[in-house]
């Protein structure tokens, strides 16, 4: 058996790099670490998110997360604080969905290509 030790990055597929780009720098302070072929690495503090770039942006379609095979959900782990702010620091998010679980609290928030990321803080 291999034991994992970290998660090193995630990759997710966008419609517009440079706006994604903008929006996660905006939103978590990530900053670019390196180019890959169809996209790029970016990341703050440890955590790495990889963005490609779809092939055919005008036709690229939303998943369905029930129906096909996706990442659903990306978790960030947050300070108590930062996940109080969450509905002021994500005012476009209309739909934004606030959980109470029993190990922690959590709010879903959409990035511009609708990927759900949950900010969670242990209680």
């Amino acid at each position: 058996m291999i034991a994992p030790k970290r998660l090193n990055s995630v990759g997710i597929v966008v419609r517009d790099l440079e706006r994604s780009l903008a929006w996660y720098r905006e939103k978590f302070g990530f900053e670019p670490l390196y180019e890959v072929d169809n996209g790029l690495v970016m990341g703050r503090g440890g955590v790495e998110l990889w963005l490609a770039e779809s092939a055919d942006p005008a036709h690229a379609r939303a998943t369905d997360g029930a129906a096909d095979i996706c990442i659903r959900l990306i978790g960030f782990e947050v300070s108590p604080e930062d996940l109080a702010r969450a509905r002021t620091d994500f005012p476009e998010d209309e739909d934004l969905v606030e959980i109470d679980h029993p190990r922690y609290r959590s709010c879903i928030i959409e990035d511009p290509d609708g990927h759900a990321i949950e900010l969670y803080a242990d209680k």
